[in-house]
């Protein structure tokens, strides 16, 4: 699991990050940007570590404070997941097994009423919606953001204890 989340900083010491992003390239031409003239970070999750894959010195400090001020904190990091900055995948990952079962399941819950509010107006697959209790990826991803909140906000409710929380995030 990529528990990674990607950011480049521009020349001008500029952090830019994209919800969901799985590469530099993806935050890079979201932001109109080229990686390849940007300095390069990820915060691994996991770890809960800032990784340097190509920066400067300047830029460093640019991307250390970013990150302290967005998900330094068990705190911060639930405000960051509260605003959509996080994927199902990374979040349910920051959980113990039982737990994260728990929180896919809420999920669940939570793309079926997108489902369901989506299958209330014209199809957009040729085949029609989904089967009644099946999820559409249509609706999710023109929700975009949003549905990432709202699975965030089903995340804090377990992660705000510490106890369901991996080791790295303990405290």
């Amino acid at each position: 699991m990529d528990c990674n989340i990607y950011c480049v900083v521009d020349a001008r010491g500029h952090v830019y990050v994209k919800p969901g992003a799985v590469s530099y390239a993806e935050v890079a031409a979201s932001a109109g940007l080229d990686a390849l003239t940007c300095d390069t970070y990820r915060f691994d999750l996991a770890a809960r570590r800032l990784v340097v894959d190509r920066g400067t010195p300047e830029n460093d400090k640019v991307a250390r404070a970013y990150w302290e001020q967005h998900v330094g904190s068990p705190e911060r990091l639930m405000t960051y997941a509260a605003d959509g900055g996080l994927t199902k995948q990374v979040l349910g990952s920051l959980l113990g097994t039982a737990d994260a079962q728990s929180y896919v399941a809420a999920c669940m819950v939570i793309e079926k009423r997108y489902t369901a509010e989506c299958g209330q107006h014209n199809p957009c697959l040729e085949t029609g919606c989904a089967a009644a209790g099946e999820i559409c990826l249509e609706p999710l991803l023109a929700a975009g953001e949003e549905y990432f909140r709202a699975c965030g906000a089903a995340w804090n409710t377990l992660f705000e204890d510490p106890r369901h929380r991996t080791a790295a995030w303990m405290h």
